[in-house]
């Protein structure tokens, strides 16, 4: 009997010294300004299952004047799903930072911002807001006043109960040395968006795998002084350029309407050339112009999470898809999306 509970208890010990597999939380951002209730997206969320709703509250951004305001203010037009947690989100131009010149000017923004947030979360059902995120692509030059505000904002009241989060770019870990660290409690790793939107080529600036790989390295997220969110991208856009320069995103020219032979040549696997001065769903395009499809397909998308997943952190995750919009959701099928989220268990 005593050799019987010494081996129980061995084999118990050695049960205990295993690593409990890790969770990751699946969650999706939502980016635009008003909540409708579209079914498609209330599907998503509910059968991902998504554990948080990352929901952009406003814009800051500054006036004509300088002034930073509150702009793109979120709206709810139908009711937000009942125990769904929430988080808010407000996005704050990197501009703003050099018209804020001292601590009394960035602790008075820091007020303003905290009680708008404040009023907008009294609108939310529950109100039981756990997490906010701050979203703001600071520089070196911008970081001593964002920083201040970080800290300012976490000694207001309606945080103090709160986890505080921030973005960070691929850039911030790889250079973090001279970007530093936010002061915050997380922040969330926006794995897209890490190529040059405005350089002209045959590429894909909003993922890339080798592109993040060299952002990354080996061990970057698993030693960056904060646990990391990811957050990767559902979404795709068209790149104009005229004679080799950057003239814009086009919103509403997609894959189909680059299939049309009779407007575009392919050059390429992302590029196409316009064939003749043409006006096209509200666009003067220009013979000779480039246009460039940018993409992120289910093989990418999976590519880049495992290059990620690779990287431990002792930290569960969040996993967010940006993001819930139901027209893009069509390309992402549910059960993909979580064989995606899966990786990083």
């Amino acid at each position: 009997m005593r050799i019987y509970l010494l081996i129980l208890l061995t084999l118990l010990l050695a049960a205990c010294r295993h690593e409990a597999p890790r969770q990751p939380e699946p969650a999706f951002y939502y980016w635009k300004q008003s909540w409708t209730g579209n079914p498609l997206e209330l599907q998503y969320l509910q059968q991902l299952p998504a554990k948080k709703l990352y929901i952009k509250m406003f814009d800051v951004s500054p006036d004509a004047g300088g002034k930073p305001i509150p702009v793109a203010v979120f709206r709810q037009q139908a009711p937000l799903p009942q125990g769904q947690p929430l988080v808010p989100v407000i996005f704050i131009m990197n501009e703003v930072w050099a018209q804020l010149k001292d601590t009394a000017e960035i602790t008075a923004f820091t007020g303003k911002t905290s009680r708008l947030l404040e009023d907008m979360a009294m609108a939310l059902p529950d109100r039981q807001i756990r997490e906010v995120q701050v979203d703001c692509d600071w520089t070196q030059t911008s970081s001593s006043p964002y920083f201040l505000f970080l800290t300012t904002l976490k000694s207001q009241p309606f945080f103090r109960d709160k986890t505080l989060s921030a973005t960070i770019r691929m850039h911030q870990v790889k250079y973090r040395t001279s970007s530093g660290t936010p002061p915050v409690d997380k922040g969330l790793l926006m794995c897209y968006n890490m190529g040059d939107l405005r350089k002209a080529g045959d590429h894909n600036s909003i993922l890339d795998p080798a592109t993040m790989k060299a952002y990354i390295g080996s061990d970057r997220i698993s030693n960056y002084p904060l646990p990391l969110d990811i957050a990767l991208p559902l979404f795709s856009w068209t790149v104009l350029f005229e004679q080799g320069q950057y003239k814009g995103i086009l919103r509403n020219i997609g894959a189909a309407e680059l299939d049309n032979r009779e407007l575009f040549i392919p050059q390429g696997k992302h590029l196409f050339v316009v064939k003749n001065d043409t006006l096209f769903n509200g666009y003067l395009l220009r013979k000779g112009s480039e246009l460039r499809r940018e993409t992120t397909n289910i093989e990418l998308l999976k590519s880049a999470a495992s290059l990620v997943a690779k990287q431990k952190q002792d930290y569960n995750p969040t996993i967010i898809f940006y993001h819930l919009d139901a027209a893009t959701l069509k390309n992402y099928p549910l059960h993909e999306l979580q064989e995606t989220y899966r990786l990083f268990h």
